[in-house]
């Protein structure tokens, strides 16, 4: 099961996910996503999310690419942002807040 909640703070929108980012779920935050960030910049909270899979693991590199920040992931979440993100010596620490 995978949910997506949106709520506002000024010209921001948090996209606050929960569940499995894996198999059908990934299309479904990425319409979020989509949907969201028109003119707004675009937070997602990471919080409650308990997997992430190759494809989900592939959103998360194009929302970087993009500008997203990540709030809050727990550690196992945090260590696949650094291996999906900061890919090596070099690359900047992906944006990730406490």
């Amino acid at each position: 099961m995978f949910k997506v909640q949106t709520r506002e703070a000024g010209n921001e929108v948090i996209l606050e996910a929960e569940g499995r980012l894996a198999g059908a779920f990934v299309a479904e935050l990425e319409n979020c996503w989509r949907s969201a960030r028109i003119g707004r910049k675009v937070s997602v909270d990471l919080k409650n999310v308990t997997c992430i899979d190759r494809d989900g693991r592939s959103l998360l590199r194009s929302m970087h690419a993009e500008g997203v920040r990540f709030l809050r992931p727990g550690l196992a979440v945090q260590d696949i942002l650094e291996q999906v993100i900061g890919e090596g010596p070099g690359h900047p620490a992906p944006p990730i807040l406490s």
